[in-house]
């Protein structure tokens, strides 16, 4: 399998600007989606990738984050460390799947994405 870029997400210091600035420059739909203890709304840009723009959800992740498309979270998280990664966040199950955050060794952050088998 290859590892494509699968989702995109904002997390801001202030979501609320944020989703008035993206939604006028672009024209985006940003619709609540239930996420428990946050503020959450998914990006319908009309095609393109899925993406969603909330507040900041992990400490000193701020700004866009790029998720990849990976067959095992646990397996390419134990990777990225091996090769120099910090992880951020060990990989969470969520309804969609199971996902992981990354700071490369240049510190560049990436999230890893397992779509859950259907």
């Amino acid at each position: 399998m290859t590892n494509p870029f699968t989702y995109c997400e904002l997390h801001s210091k202030d979501a609320k600007k944020a989703r008035a600035f993206y939604g006028a420059l672009f024209d985006w739909k940003l619709e609540p989606f239930p996420v428990p203890g946050r503020e959450y709304h998914a990006v319908d840009a009309g095609e393109g990738h899925a993406g969603g723009l909330t507040e900041e959800l992990f400490e000193g992740v701020s700004g866009w984050l790029t998720y990849v498309r990976v067959d095992d979270c646990a397996k390419s998280t134990r990777k990225a460390r091996e090769l120099g990664a910090q992880v951020v966040r060990e990989c969470v199950e969520i309804p969609d799947g199971i996902f992981s955050v990354l700071r490369d060794p240049g510190g560049a952050q990436v999230g890893i994405f397992q779509p859950r088998k259907r």
